[in-house]
């Protein structure tokens, strides 16, 4: 009994570090609980790169099918806790690598001026090939320490301010289905509150539908549960899915018709997801060529257009294009969805190039 528990501390302690060698890009998700679904898609460019990718991540994320639909046998993914990462790379392991990869720099430590404090991260000594992907702009912008090499999901639209946009939004093997031939599935993405999912939106919509009748639709809701108790009128409409793990998530995805997102441009909290911000659902519509309906003027240094998405403009307005969506032929939904296809290869293509530029220096 004793022997087997110090040969826990022991592993705990020394664990077997991964191997590094000159063609490895290690891609490091510093953030526990969020963002584990960006992972697969820049393994993925960088494997078609022609790397080696060493990928550290929270294990429970690994364990809940975040590569489920992907393998690759330069895919290396490592079972190393976060502290056990905040060991390995001050070790000089990490200087053999090709480059290092953090895909939310956001949950690293920050100096007073808000940039990354590089020599908590690693040590007296940082990787020469680093690189950084920002969800959040704005503070460095404000802080005028942004660089133009930082890696974003969108184009930003703040203070005439660049980046580079590297977009993974490849989750492996997953399957293009049609236009459900019954009911059309709506599916919301986030924990239900007006910061994330804002699901009161869609609400005073389905209601509207109803009022009209039309009830030939379900909504379906992916995330941590809360907010406003679902309408009476609604109850038959609407599935609260709660908190699920990404084997879950990926089929309730192929299995929906449309993703929506519920921002509103009058909503501080919404504004940074039209300048700075993106949103996971957005990488779900392009990985699975779904149909994305949102607000127009969300849509801008996104890969979503008319042709791919259904767009309005004011909150009253999102009931018409739900109301489009039901009423959507099979034809004109697979058009739409060849449409986000090519939306979508064009992004992949040109986040290869920007990740390859940033590689070479």
């Amino acid at each position: 009994m004793l022997r087997a528990l110090f040969r826990m501390i022991a592993a705990r302690l020394s664990p077997d570090w991964p191997e590094i060698d000159g063609n490895t890009v290690v891609l490091w998700e510093p953030c526990s609980l969020s963002h584990g679904e960006i992972v697969p898609g820049y393994a993925q460019i960088l494997l078609d790169i022609g790397h080696r990718v060493v990928v550290l991540m929270t294990p429970q994320r690994l364990d809940e099918g975040l590569f489920s639909r992907f393998e690759h046998p330069r895919l290396v993914l490592t079972r190393l806790t976060q502290r056990q990462i905040a060991r390995f790379v001050k070790k000089p392991h990490i200087h053999k690598a090709r480059a290092v990869l953090i895909s939310t720099a956001g949950k690293l430590p920050h100096a007073s001026d808000t940039s990354v404090d590089l020599r908590a991260v690693f040590g007296s000594k940082i990787p020469q090939n680093l690189h950084m992907v920002e969800h959040d702009a704005k503070a460095q912008i404000d802080a005028e320490v942004w660089s133009d090499q930082s890696i974003t999901l969108r184009t930003l639209d703040y203070k005439g301010n660049a980046s580079v946009v590297v977009n993974p939004h490849k989750f492996g093997e997953v399957e293009v289905t049609p236009k459900s031939s019954g009911q059309t599935i709506f599916l919301l993405v986030g924990a239900a509150r007006p910061k994330r999912r804002n699901q009161n939106l869609v609400y005073d919509a389905a209601e509207r539908l109803i009022d009209a009748g039309e009830t030939d639709f379900e909504i379906r809701m992916i995330g941590k549960r809360g907010g406003n108790e679902i309408p009476p009128r609604l109850v038959p409409h609407v599935v609260e899915l709660g908190r699920l793990d990404f084997r879950e998530m990926y089929r309730e995805v192929e299995n929906c018709d449309f993703i929506v997102t519920a921002f509103q441009a009058d909503n501080p909290d919404h504004v940074p997801y039209k300048t700075v911000k993106t949103t996971g659902s957005f990488q779900l519509c392009y990985g699975f060529h779904k149909p994305c309906i949102l607000q127009c003027d969300f849509a801008t240094g996104t890969a979503l257009t008319p042709q791919n998405s259904l767009f309005y403009g004011t909150d009253a307005e999102m009931y018409d294009a739900l109301h489009q969506a039901i009423n959507m032929s099979a034809d004109a939904y697979e058009t739409m969805q060849t449409a986000m296809a090519s939306s979508a290869s064009a992004l992949y293509a040109q986040s290869v190039r920007n990740m390859e530029m940033l590689l070479n220096g």
